[in-house]
């Protein structure tokens, strides 16, 4: 690319000084061995691209992120992915530059893009693996209705006249807060490196900002920049356990009491710490066999990572004294349009570098607080 920059230059100049007279035999050939060289500039780096577009329909083909979820319980592979984080970033990367060819040419819309980036980014992050709702929207601030009270219904008689009143909902506004990873990459590394570099460093982009989502979707508390998690929105149900866990009577707590606000438990969330202490429990004193083992057979068997039935997701970013259930379908991730990867070569002209980000806008809203019970364990 600078060597073509170079010569698009010099001919430029040479133009602008020939504009006015004839051109000499000897510049007239220099002008010809210029465009050859940008024809040749321009055949490489179609070359180049095309050879990308290859690799990345060969990583297609074994990514791991084509079966979104399948190392977790309770989930299925979503057909919807049609794109590699690899692929995405390459895309952008030619949008800023200007380069279309009918080899990497894709079809994606400022908002396909965006909602690519997402559904890539989904597997990585453990809140949306969980099967929270995703709502996209191009508005700064989104309401969702809380319901404080539901309509009065009775029996009537013909003609008579129905019963009114007793319905009352509130809006819940929720402002998506800006999350973004950055970084200045060596133009030999974006040019030489192909899809081969282009997917790892897009996938770790993408980690970064799905595990900025996940800390403050979990435990953010609104303070600062954040927004707040659902461990500490206000009217969740909670449940104290003294002494540690030393059986699963918490969980039927907690799942009977989301039952109670006509709820159902749908999703753990746990610390691996939390996990670690709960496959250390026995069936009975003196037994090798597991209180989470699912069969009576020998405890070397596999565990299912689930309670009750109930898929169990684990994070690092919450407590080890705490652990969440919910139903995921009444906790809500709301992303902004504009998600995605943004490029530039203006930052690092004077270092050959390119300045790549990842940036997203997203908040959590729990609008049923009681679909929620936090557990919280003390020695």
């Amino acid at each position: 690319m600078a060597k073509r920059d170079e010569y698009l230059e010099r001919l430029r100049a040479f133009e602008s000084d020939s504009a006015k007279r004839s051109r000499s035999r000897e510049e007239q050939a220099a002008e010809s061995n210029l465009l050859r060289k940008v024809k040749e500039a321009d055949d490489q780096i179609k070359r180049h691209l095309e050879a990308a577009a290859a690799e990345e329909q060969a990583m297609r083909v074994t990514s791991p992120l084509q079966t979104m979820g399948t190392t977790r319980p309770g989930r299925k592979g979503d057909s919807r992915m049609n794109a590699t984080p690899g692929e995405l970033m390459a895309r952008s990367l030619e949008m800023s530059r200007g380069i279309t060819t009918t080899g990497t040419n894709k079809a994606f819309s400022p908002e396909e893009m965006a909602r690519t980036f997402v559904d890539l980014l989904a597997p990585q992050s453990v809140v949306m693996e969980s099967g929270v709702q995703r709502v996209q929207t191009g508005a700064e601030t989104y309401a969702f209705p809380v319901i404080r009270s539901d309509f009065s219904a009775g029996f009537v008689g013909e003609l008579d006249d129905l019963p009114t009143g007793g319905f009352g909902a509130d809006p819940l506004k929720v402002t998506p807060k800006k999350i973004a990873a950055a970084d200045l990459i060596a133009n030999e590394l974006l040019d030489d490196g192909g899809a081969a570099f282009l997917n790892p460093m897009a996938k770790s982009l993408m980690r970064s900002v799905a595990l900025g989502f996940d800390r403050e979707a979990l435990i953010g508390t609104g303070a600062g920049k954040g927004f707040i998690g659902i461990a500490n929105t206000p009217g969740i149900q909670t449940h104290a356990v003294k002494g540690g866990l030393k059986d699963l009577d918490p969980f039927v707590t907690a799942f009977g009491k989301l039952e109670a606000a006509n709820a159902k438990a749908t999703a753990i969330v746990m610390s691996p710490k939390a996990w670690t202490a709960l496959m250390a429990l026995r069936e009975s004193s003196g037994s090798l066999k597991p209180l989470l083992s699912e069969s009576a057979g020998s405890p070397t068997a596999g565990v299912q990572r689930s309670i009750l039935g109930v898929p169990v997701w684990l994070s690092s970013f919450v407590p080890e004294s705490d652990i969440l259930t919910y139903e995921a379908d009444q906790v809500f991730a709301v992303w902004r349009k504009d998600a995605g990867f943004q490029i530039s070569d203006q930052f690092g002209f004077l270092k050959d570098g390119t300045a790549v980000r990842a940036i997203a806008r997203a908040a959590i809203a729990v609008p049923n607080a009681a679909a929620v019970c936090k557990i919280t364990v003390t020695a």
